[in-house]
C-alpha cells in the first residue's frame, strides 16, 4: 500500500473509534446505567463537561496525530492570489460559532452551567429519572429557531465544515482528516435529531419541515419565520 494511504487509514480509523465513544456516551441508556452507579447529582452535573472534556481532548489529539502522520504528499494548492480565501472562511468559521453561542447557552452546551449547580448543591435533591424519560445532563432550553437557528438547524457543524474544509494545500492526509469528520456529522446528525424529536416533539418536527440542516440562502428567512410562528415558547 502507497505510504500516503497508511495514513488514511490511520486517520480513519481514528474517526471510527472517535465516533464509536462519542455516540456510545450519548446514548440514554449508558447516561441511565451511569446515574444507577453514581447517582443523579453526578448525571445532571458532572457527565456533560465530563463528556465535553473528553470528546475535545479526544479530538485535539486526533488533530495533532493526523498532522505528525509521516508520508503525506500534497495533490493540489490553491493559486497565490486564492491564499487569503482559507483564512477568510475559517475566521467566518469563528465569527458564526460566535452568533450561535448568543442563541443558545454557552455554559450548558459546555458543562459549565452543570459544575456550578453541582458545587453549590443544588442537585442534591435529585430523584433518578423514571424509566420511559430521557436521562437529564443539562437544563431544557427553549427550540432555538429564531437569529441564525433561523437559517440552519446545526449551524455549528455548518461552521465546523466552513473550518476544515478550505485549505491552502490539498493533501491526503488533510483531506481524509476533513472527509472523516464530515462524514461523523452526518451520521451523528441523525441520531441527534432523533434527540431532538423526543425532547421537543412536535415542534421540532415543525421547525424540521421548515429550517435546512446546513446550508441556506437568506432570501426566505421572513417566510420560515411566519411559517413557524417564533414566540417566546417556541424560540429564544
Amino acid at each position: 500500500m502507497p505510504e500516503p494511504l497508511w495514513g488514511v487509514l490511520a486517520i480513519c480509523t481514528g474517526w471510527g473509534t472517535f465516533g464509536l465513544f462519542h455516540s456510545l456516551l450519548s446514548r440514554a441508556w449508558v447516561k441511565r446505567r451511569l446515574e444507577r452507579l453514581f447517582g443523579p447529582p453526578f448525571l445532571a452535573g458532572l457527565y456533560r463537561p465530563l463528556y465535553a472534556l473528553l470528546s475535545t481532548a479526544y479530538l485535539m489529539w486526533l488533530w495533532f496525530f493526523s498532522g505528525g502522520l509521516d508520508g503525506d504528499r500534497v495533490f493540489f494548492s490553491l493559486p497565490g492570489w486564492m491564499a487569503p480565501f482559507p483564512w477568510a472562511a475559517k475566521a467566518a468559521a469563528v465569527v458564526l460559532i460566535a452568533i450561535c453561542f448568543r442563541e443558545i447557552s454557552f455554559s450548558e452546551f459546555t458543562g459549565a452551567g452543570q459544575i456550578r449547580r453541582w458545587w453549590r448543591g443544588e442537585l442534591d435533591g435529585n430523584s433518578y429519572t423514571p424509566p420511559n424519560d430521557a436521562p437529564i445532563t443539562h437544563q431544557k432550553e427553549p427550540l432555538a429557531c429564531q437569529g441564525i437557528y433561523l437559517w440552519v438547524r446545526h449551524p455549528l457543524n455548518t461552521a465546523a465544515f466552513v473550518w476544515i474544509w478550505p485549505q491552502q494545500n490539498y493533501s491526503f492526509h488533510n483531506v481524509a482528516f476533513a472527509a472523516c469528520l464530515t462524514a461523523y456529522i452526518l451520521i451523528a446528525n441523525r441520531f441527534e435529531e432523533n434527540d431532538l424529536i423526543a425532547r421537543y416533539g412536535p415542534a421540532y418536527e415543525r421547525y424540521r419541515r421548515v429550517v435546512p440542516p446546513f446550508f441556506s440562502g437568506f432570501s426566505d428567512l421572513q417566510s420560515r419565520a411566519e411559517r413557524l410562528g417564533n414566540t417566546p415558547e417556541q424560540g429564544k
